[in-house]
């Protein structure tokens, strides 16, 4: 992995503007995760569609966390070379060779709760940033794809890196129901749970897709190896993007030093990985420097 000042910079950019990449990137994923069809590889078309938006940006973030292999997926996607490939050209407005029957029919019947889920998960800005007066700051869908991203980037090889994408995808997926809520919040946990978990149950019977409530109850019984690191790898994104916002004067006060203090309380670990925990330490020496 290159400096992480190439990793913050990346991250923040691609979360900026009024339709952002993390907005589009979010809804291609989260569109081919839940439409693809049973003969095609849904891991694949997935990891394409998160990949769709960046088309200028992935030489960068391929030099950024020196993952060439994603070059070799983005070349599948531009060259139509199979059909998970044109099923994703498919589902975001591209000519594709082929018409998608069973996708076309689940989107049709479905289509009142998608756009309500896309609408309200665009305009859920996180609550920690409204909190600190961040000017334009993230939605819950730009997080969630660049944590998505991050999962999908860094992954260790022990793990299941297909479950844990989507586990990224769908973590925060109840929020377009309950609001995003933080510990500072007038409610206790056992409440925050049981809402989160009422709402997970909604969407996941209005979507006609039981793996939404199954991988959001994994998630947060955090049980799996996948879950934990998934759970890190959550929290690193805020602490990440408070030092992007830092760099670039978004708040009245600086941000760093609170939101990498919760995070490192809240550190979960025990994956014998230390990528998070060597940021961590990166950044401690930021917040000295910023006294």
């Amino acid at each position: 992995m290159q400096t992480q000042h190439d990793l913050i910079e990346f991250l923040g950019k691609i979360r900026e503007g009024e339709i952002s990449i993390a907005d589009q990137g979010f809804d291609s994923a989260f569109l081919a995760w839940l439409t693809t069809p049973k003969n095609l590889n849904k891991n694949l078309t997935t990891q394409l569609a998160l990949l769709s938006p960046l088309k200028d940006k992935i030489k960068e973030l391929a030099e950024i966390s020196e993952k060439t292999n994603i070059l070799d997926l983005w070349e599948q996607l531009e060259k139509n070379q199979n059909d998970e490939a044109d099923f994703v050209r498919f589902i975001t407005g591209q000519e594709s060779r082929a018409f998608y029957p069973e996708a076309a029919v689940y989107i049709d019947k479905h289509r009142q709760e998608i756009f309500k889920l896309f609408k309200n998960i665009h305009s859920l800005k996180r609550t920690g940033w409204l909190n600190h007066n961040v000017k334009n700051p993230e939605s819950v869908a730009e997080h969630t794809y660049s944590v998505t991203l991050m999962t999908f980037l860094l992954t260790p090889e022990t793990m299941n890196k297909d479950k844990a994408v989507s586990m990224a995808l769908l973590h925060d997926i109840q929020e377009t129901l309950t609001g995003d809520y933080t510990p500072e919040d007038n409610i206790t946990p056992q409440e925050k749970a049981q809402k989160e978990l009422q709402s997970s149950k909604k969407i996941s019977k209005s979507l006609e897709n039981p793996q939404i409530l199954k991988i959001f109850e994994e998630f947060e019984a955090q049980t799996s190896n996948e879950s934990r690191w998934v759970k890190d790898v959550d929290h690193l994104d805020a602490v990440l993007l408070a030092n992007y916002y830092d760099k670039h004067n978004r708040a009245p006060q600086l941000l760093l030093e609170e939101f990498a203090s919760h995070a490192q309380k809240t550190y979960i670990g025990g994956y014998d990985f230390d990528f998070i925990k060597n940021i961590y330490n990166t950044l401690n020496n930021t917040c000295a420097n910023y006294e």
